[in-house]
């Protein structure tokens, strides 16, 4: 009785430490910055993850990805609700203070993800 108890806890455990794969981050980020008030002046591309632990109830990767400006700062200017919308873009626009349309820039940061009722989600 005692192996059947056993047996059972296998499909639980498994639920606890359960870890995204790859396509869910890849997915998860781009939901992100496509949701970000920033998709009004950048995309993001070519996302890979380099490595991850699991910390908890959060995955921590450290991932890869390119940032490629749509519009030219000159045709706006960078309000509190870009500096606030993740994704470092506060940082990013100090950084490049004159970005026009077109330009890229190949980032890699550290990125946390929370289990949601609705999957993995990056943490705001």
């Amino acid at each position: 009785m005692n192996k059947n108890i056993s047996i059972a806890m296998i499909p639980l455990l498994a639920g606890c430490t359960e870890i995204p794969n790859d396509m869910t981050l890849e997915q998860a980020f781009y939901s992100a910055a496509q949701s970000s008030k920033a998709s009004k002046i950048l995309t993001v591309d070519n996302f890979a993850k380099v490595s991850g632990y699991k910390k908890q109830d959060q995955y921590i990767a450290e991932v890869s990805y390119d940032i490629r400006f749509i519009s030219s700062q000159q045709n706006h200017t960078i309000g509190k609700d870009v500096r606030a919308s993740g994704l470092g873009l506060y940082v990013l626009s100090v950084e490049y203070e004159q970005y026009k349309a077109g330009d890229i820039s190949s980032n890699q940061q550290q990125v946390i993800f929370i289990k949601t009722h609705a999957g993995w989600k990056v943490k705001a």
